[in-house]
């Protein structure tokens, strides 16, 4: 057992990080945690609170999670769409693993440091520079922060917007042109240089992962599976206010999954406790929902999204942990 989790270990940690420097992360993630936990205890009935825990219907928890594993997938097609090497296919079901096993790292590491180990296995698995598929990463992120800003903004034709959500939406936004226009102007050139020596080359390894930018086929299809892994996402909010007793609606939804997305956007706690659990309190709170039932949803919402994660991604870390100390003499 004590190998096997040396190996965990040294999957979920990024090498490029320093001991101080995983430590510091750490402990300013505890502090978020600890500093939010604090929060909730003083403004909220904890008897209260467990009674909605306690009352929330079970059948809906489990629709919330497979309606998340769905788009768990959908982010999967999202992401592999855009990773475009030349000569090179890579598949889908290698794209999820790799993906939801960083996801899983990023339940117990700060900082998105589970962007760096989907990274490294992604590459490993398809044989691709690591830089390669970081780009793509990103370019992944820009065009599913582009899909949610077209989701928001049809909806908010329908439905006025509270003042939060129109000033989310309009930051959001400006950041979804600026990596498109980055996307664009950064991508490679027909022809140019994709490898090299030092800081020049670090950075042509890295544009050569941005190469989907030539391809508006690979851009659509990505952008077409960010659409649906968003209403995926509105499913999962809709299951579980209704599972807490919060009458669910695509308007109160939308706002939950647009203010939980603004807050995912910079994870500085493990999973993003505390930070994701008051972002989804915000909306029903100008609904003047109690506390109460609004921390239990919040609580549930989040565990609606991790629960698969840890399940699906710790299998796959410690299969590829196991895989590893297989190949070593």
């Amino acid at each position: 057992m004590s190998g096997l989790w040396k190996r965990l270990r040294a999957l979920a940690v990024p090498p490029e990080e320093s001991p101080g420097h995983r430590r510091a992360l750490r402990l300013v993630g505890l502090a978020v945690v600890l500093a939010f936990a604090a929060f909730g205890v003083a403004r909220v009935d904890l008897f209260r609170v467990g009674a909605s825990l306690a009352a929330a219907s079970p059948g809906l928890l489990v629709l919330a999670a497979l309606a998340n594993v769905v788009n768990l997938v959908f982010h999967a097609f999202r992401w592999a769409a855009v990773v475009r090497p030349p000569g090179v296919r890579v598949r889908a079901a290698d794209v999820f693993q790799a993906m939801t096993a960083g996801f899983a790292v990023g339940i117990a590491v700060p900082a998105r440091a589970g962007d760096l180990v989907r990274a490294h296995l992604l590459a490993r698995r398809a044989g691709l520079r690591r830089s390669f598929v970081l780009a793509s990463a990103a370019v992944d992120y820009v065009l599913g922060t582009a899909s949610l800003v077209s989701l928001v903004a049809l909806l908010a034709v329908a439905m006025p917007l509270p003042s939060w959500a129109r000033h989310a939406l309009l930051v959001t936004s400006v950041a979804s042109a600026g990596g498109v226009a980055a996307l664009f102007l950064l991508r490679p050139r027909p022809g140019g240089a994709t490898d090299g020596a030092g800081f020049a080359g670090l950075v042509a390894r890295l544009r050569s992962g941005l190469s989907a930018a030539h391809e508006p086929g690979a851009l659509a299809r990505s952008f077409a599976w960010g659409l649906a892994g968003w209403v995926a996402e509105l499913a999962v909010a809709w299951a579980t206010l209704a599972a807490v007793g919060i009458p669910p609606t695509l308007a109160l939804s939308s706002l939950v999954v647009l203010a939980t997305a603004a807050a995912n956007a910079i994870a500085v706690s493990p999973g993003n406790a505390g930070p994701f659990e008051l972002a989804a309190m915000l909306p029903l709170a100008g609904l003047g929902v109690a506390p109460e039932p609004a921390l239990a949803f919040a609580l549930l919402f989040h565990l609606a999204h991790l629960a698969p994660i840890a399940a699906i991604g710790g299998w796959v870390l410690v299969h590829e942990a196991g895989w590893r100390g297989r190949e070593r003499p």
